[in-house]
C-alpha cells in the first residue's frame, strides 16, 4: 500500500483572477471558483441588480418633464390691439432645492448596497463551492482509505486461510475475515453513490449539468489561521459585505428621510406663454396685431400635511427597519464566528492528535498484531480489531482536515477576507508500513 498524504489547502475567498469560461477535467479549488463566479447565475443577478441600482440614480436626480401645452381660441379673445387667436406655453416645475439631490443620494446609497450584495452572493458561492469541493475530498480520501484497508483484510484473509489450511487456526478466523470483506465492500458501495449527489450540488453550483463528473486532486496544503478571536470579529464587524450592504441601506434611509420631511415645501414651476394676436379691427390702432409673451411662476399649495406626515412616520419606520436588521446581523454574524473558531481548533486538535498519536500507534498496533498471529501469538480477533482501529483514526483524520478547511471558509465568508497567506507549507503525514505492506 502506497504512503498517504494528508494536507489542507487556503482558500482565496475573494477572487482576483481572470473568471474561467472552461471546467478542466482535474480540477483544483481555484479553477472551480473562477468557473463559478463567471458563471453563476444567482451571482449574475446581482450583477444585473447592481446595474438597475446604479441606472436609478439619474433618473433619481433628474428634473420633471416638462411641459408643452398648445391653446387655440374657439372663441377670440378681443383685445385693444387685436383678437387673440391661438397660444403656446412652455412650463418647468423644480422641486425645492435640495429634493434631488436628497434623492440622488438615497439612489447612491442603494447602488453601493446593491455592489455590497454582489460581493456577499460570490462569498456564498465560494464558500458553497469549497464546501462541497472539501466533502468531495473527503469522500475520495475515504474511498481510497477503505479501498487499503480491504487489500488487508484479503491479506489477512489469505493468512487466515493458510493458517487454517496447516491446523495452526480455527475455521471461524476465515468467516471472521469474510465477513469483514463483506461489510468493507458495503461501505465502500455507499461511498461511491454519494458522490453522485455531492457533484450535482456541486455542478448546480457552477452551473452546469448535475450528472457532469471530473476529477479532483488528491493532496490539498494546509496553513492554519493566524488571527485572534477579537481580530476576526473586528474584521466581520468592518468587512462583512452583508453588514457594509446594510450600513449604506441605513445612510440610503437616512436620505430617504431627509427627503420627507422635504414634501413639507413647495415645489416651483416657472412658464412662459406666447399668444398670437390678429390685427385690430379699428385701423389705426397702435401696436395692432402685436403678439404676447408673458412669464409665469407658480407654486404648489403643501396644505395636506396629514399625508407628508405619514411619509415622515414611514421613511422613519424604514429607518429603524434597517439598524434593527444590522444589529441582528452582526449578533449572528459574531456568534457564527465564535462557533466556526470553536470547530476550526477542535479540528486543528485532532489533526494533530491523529498526526502525531493515534495514527503511527495505530500502526504499530496493526504490525505488532499481524506478527503476533502469524506465528500464534494472538487471536485473530486481535488483528481485525487493530485493522479497525486504523481504518476508525485514518477516517476521523481526513474528516478532521475537511471540517478545519469548512472551518476556515465560513470565516473567510464572514470577513469577507482570505485567512491565510498565499504560500502554503506542505504537512505530510505519512503512515507506517504494515506488516503485509512489506510482502
Amino acid at each position: 500500500m502506497n504512503n498517504k498524504y494528508y494536507t489542507i489547502v487556503s482558500l482565496l475567498l475573494l477572487s482576483g483572477g481572470v473568471f474561467a469560461s472552461t471546467v478542466p477535467e482535474t480540477q483544483n479549488l481555484r479553477s472551480l471558483v473562477d468557473y463559478a463566479l463567471a458563471n453563476n447565475p444567482e451571482v449574475n443577478v446581482a450583477r444585473e441588480r447592481h446595474i438597475g441600482a446604479l441606472a436609478r440614480v439619474p433618473q433619481a436626480m433628474a428634473l420633471p418633464e416638462p411641459k408643452l401645452t398648445y391653446r387655440y381660441f374657439v372663441n377670440e379673445v378681443e383685445t385693444r390691439v387685436g383678437p387673440q387667436e391661438h397660444g403656446i406655453g412652455l412650463s418647468q416645475t423644480l422641486p425645492w432645492f435640495g429634493k434631488r439631490g436628497l434623492q440622488g443620494d438615497a439612489a447612491t446609497e442603494a447602488a453601493r448596497a446593491a455592489q455590497e450584495r454582489i460581493a456577499s452572493i460570490q462569498n456564498t458561492v465560494i464558500a458553497e463551492v469549497a464546501n462541497a469541493y472539501y466533502e468531495l475530498f473527503y469522500l475520495g480520501q475515504s474511498i481510497e482509505i477503505i479501498r487499503g484497508n480491504r487489500d488487508l483484510v484479503l491479506h489477512l484473509e489469505r493468512v487466515a486461510r493458510a493458517r487454517y489450511g496447516a491446523g495452526a487456526a480455527t475455521h471461524a478466523d476465515v468467516i471472521r475475515a469474510q465477513v469483514e470483506l463483506g461489510t468493507i465492500e458495503n461501505r465502500l458501495g455507499s461511498l461511491k453513490d454519494r458522490r453522485a449527489p455531492l457533484f450535482a450540488r456541486l455542478n448546480a453550483l457552477l452551473n452546469r449539468p448535475t450528472t457532469e463528473t471530473f476529477d479532483l486532486p488528491s493532496i490539498l496544503t494546509f496553513e492554519p489561521v493566524n488571527y485572534t478571536d477579537d481580530e476576526l470579529l473586528a474584521k466581520v464587524s468592518l468587512r462583512n459585505p452583508d453588514l457594509r450592504a446594510t450600513s449604506f441601506e441605513i445612510e440610503a434611509a437616512h436620505r430617504q428621510r431627509e427627503r420627507a420631511n422635504k414634501n413639507y415645501l413647495p415645489d416651483i414651476t416657472l412658464g412662459l406663454d406666447y399668444i398670437a394676436t390678429g390685427d385690430a379691427r379699428m385701423p389705426g390702432v397702435q401696436d395692432s396685431g402685436d403678439d404676447a409673451l408673458s412669464a409665469t411662476i407658480g407654486f404648489t399649495l403643501p396644505i395636506w400635511r396629514s399625508k407628508y406626515d405619514a411619509g415622515v412616520k414611514e421613511a422613519d419606520a424604514m429607518l429603524r427597519q434597517q439598524q434593527f436588521k444590522r444589529d441582528q446581523q452582526l449578533n449572528t454574524f459574531h456568534a457564527e464566528t465564535v462557533t466556526a473558531l470553536f470547530k476550526l481548533r477542535d479540528a486543528q486538535r485532532q489533526i494533530d492528535l491523529y498526526e502525531k498519536t493515534l495514527l503511527p500507534k495505530a500502526n504499530e498496533s496493526l504490525v505488532a498484531t499481524q506478527r503476533a498471529y502469524s506465528t500464534g501469538a494472538a487471536p485473530f480477533a486481535d488483528t481485525i480489531d487493530a485493522q479497525r482501529m486504523l481504518l476508525s483514526f485514518e477516517l476521523s483524520f481526513a474528516r478532521a482536515i475537511t471540517d478545519h478547511n469548512q472551518a476556515r471558509i465560513v470565516l473567510e465568508k464572514l470577513t469577507g477576507q482570505s485567512l491565510t497567506n498565499q504560500s502554503a507549507t506542505n504537512r505530510p503525514v505519512q503512515r507506517e508500513e504494515s506488516a503485509h505492506e512489506s510482502h
